[in-house]
């Protein structure tokens, strides 16, 4: 079940590491772990309530983990903790594991197949699957945490990243479906650019009306600090439209 939303990062954070929709942190011998920060809002259209979000993320080496905590000025809350592994394939690209738990009662997880190698332009394979435990759960970007994942990227080093890939409910029988066009690539300054366009149809629960909208999430980051700007139609699959503002540093 996917109860609302909130940012790339995780594979459910998680389905935008899926895509290596964020940047890959350095770690060095003076710094082991490279944290980032990230403090969000949310507004919602249909309730005009504003919703906020904090979490914080570890990086070493091939290793993600982050803790994290989603408020509405209602009673919902919800703390969520994750961990995330990239094992090296050699020339078959990366397998991506995660684990997630929230309170509640959530656990998920998903494992997902990234064909790219590093350093290597051209074209690349997304084969993703993920599982929950049906309990609710808030992740960072509406789309279904039951779910299979495909699509590819194309990548070239004077041009940056392009992914297209697609999210599919394949559980709940809830027609969720969600289609991102993803770019990565440098500008100028020292500044980074992710720009994912989506457009998503489907019901929020089985046999409930369906709807379908899109959205445009913009993020710019320069050297340690970002900002993430989106507006996000039929939220939820519900008739919302959500604005979101995030912004964050790596320390």
């Amino acid at each position: 079940m996917l109860l609302g939303g909130l940012g790339v990062g995780s594979v459910a954070q998680a389905n935008a590491d899926r895509v290596n929709a964020e940047s890959t942190a350095q770690t060095t011998a003076d710094k082991p772990i490279v944290w980032k920060a990230t403090l969000g809002t949310y507004k919602d259209s249909a309730t005009r309530d504003t919703s906020t979000d904090v979490n914080v993320r570890g990086s070493v080496g091939d290793t993600r983990f982050w803790v994290g905590y989603y408020q509405e000025p209602t009673d919902f809350k919800q703390s969520r903790f994750g961990i995330e592994q990239a094992t090296g394939l050699a020339s078959y690209g990366k397998l991506i594991s995660s684990v997630q738990v929230a309170s509640g009662g959530f656990v998920g997880g998903s494992l997902t197949w990234d064909g790219k190698q590093d350093n290597v332009d051209g074209w690349s394979p997304l084969l993703g699957w993920g599982r929950t435990n049906a309990k609710p759960y808030v992740n960072l970007n509406f789309d279904p945490n039951d779910s299979l994942l495909w699509g590819g990227s194309y990548s070239k080093r004077s041009w940056g990243q392009f992914s297209l890939f697609q999210i599919v409910d394949d559980r709940l029988q809830t027609g969720q479906r969600v289609t991102h066009a993803v770019w990565r690539g440098s500008l100028p300054n020292a500044v980074s650019l992710v720009v994912d366009a989506f457009h998503r149809s489907g019901a929020s629960e089985a046999g409930e009306e369906k709807v379908s909208g899109n959205g445009l999430s913009t993020t710019v980051e320069l050297r340690d600090y970002f900002v993430r700007v989106a507006y996000d139609q039929k939220a939820n699959y519900t008739h919302a439209n959500i604005t979101r503002l995030a912004v964050g540093f790596r320390y």
